[in-house]
């Protein structure tokens, strides 16, 4: 990274660490469990910080811990940190919840024009990933056109990101969703997110097949299983920023699973670099 984007990154994680140990305060309170996941957890294990060119937060929770964090939080938070939902939005652009560090405002942003998802974007952003019990392979495919239905509510919708027969689908049930209150389509997701119950943290045998439910934008991640245990069976320690965070159990296999054996390694220069903002006001 060149100098001016090392030097706003340490700004951005100052306001990613504000939301990390806001959310860890509260979780703490409430005796909710959470973790960190993805390159929030890659970066507490391999770098003990933050990866340096990651720019946002991410954490999971099962779904039982998850209702519960989502009820209390606005309550809790300062005003600074705002809760994103989706439904709140009139645009679509997934259907994951975020919160934002309003303190830091980006001058432009890899999504396109500022107001394209309702400057919802315009901030650092922590992903709330939320972890339920995998049915079947009906429910996701059950997902996957809930999700196809929800684009019908993008300003823009890019169908080169579809392959094949899924690009005509894509565009039909688009169109066809543009005519359906997100609401509803929202309300649909959730139900089918839940069909095998709600998620709680479980130790033992017989544990159920755990999946993020809603994380559709990398085709790499859709519908990917975990392995129960590492999120069921309580947690182990990360550190960011010389604090210690729960991270989930046996992450050797985890990371091996979805980054590949060689995890501790860092990608190519060309792929350090932020992935949402390339300028802050």
């Amino acid at each position: 990274m060149d100098e001016k984007t090392s030097k706003y990154m340490e700004r951005i994680h100052d306001a990613n660490f504000d939301m990390l140990c806001e959310v860890d305060r509260i979780c703490r309170k409430y005796d909710i469990k959470y973790n960190l996941h993805g390159g929030t957890f890659l970066g507490a294990v391999r770098h003990k910080d933050f990866i340096p060119w990651d720019d946002d937060v991410d954490i999971g929770f099962v779904r039982a811990e998850y209702e519960r964090f989502l009820e209390v939080f606005e309550k809790e938070a300062p005003e600074h940190l705002k809760l994103m939902r989706p439904e709140d939005y009139t645009t679509f652009y997934d259907f994951m919840v975020k919160i934002a560090n309003t303190d830091v405002t980006y001058a432009a942003t890899n999504f396109g024009a500022d107001d394209f998802y309702d400057g919802r974007f315009l901030h650092p952003t922590m992903d709330l990933f939320v972890y339920d019990i995998k049915k079947s392979n009906f429910q996701l495919m059950k997902l996957k056109a809930l999700y196809a239905l929800a684009l019908g509510h993008r300003p823009y919708v890019n169908y080169g990101h579809f392959k094949g027969a899924m690009k005509a689908v894509a565009f039909v049930l688009s169109s066809v969703g543009k005519m359906v209150p997100f609401k509803k389509i929202a309300a649909w997701y959730k139900k089918v997110q839940v069909e095998g119950g709600a998620l709680e943290m479980t130790e033992g045998a017989g544990l159920p097949t755990v999946f993020v439910s809603n994380e559709q934008m990398n085709p790499k991640y859709w519908g990917l299983t975990f392995f129960g245990p590492c999120v069921l069976n309580g947690y182990d320690t990360g550190i960011i920023r010389g604090r210690e965070f729960p991270v989930p159990k046996l992450y050797d296999r985890w990371f091996s699973f979805v980054y590949g054996d060689d995890y501790m390694s860092f990608p190519p220069e060309d792929k350090q670099w932020p992935q949402h903002v390339y300028d802050l006001m």
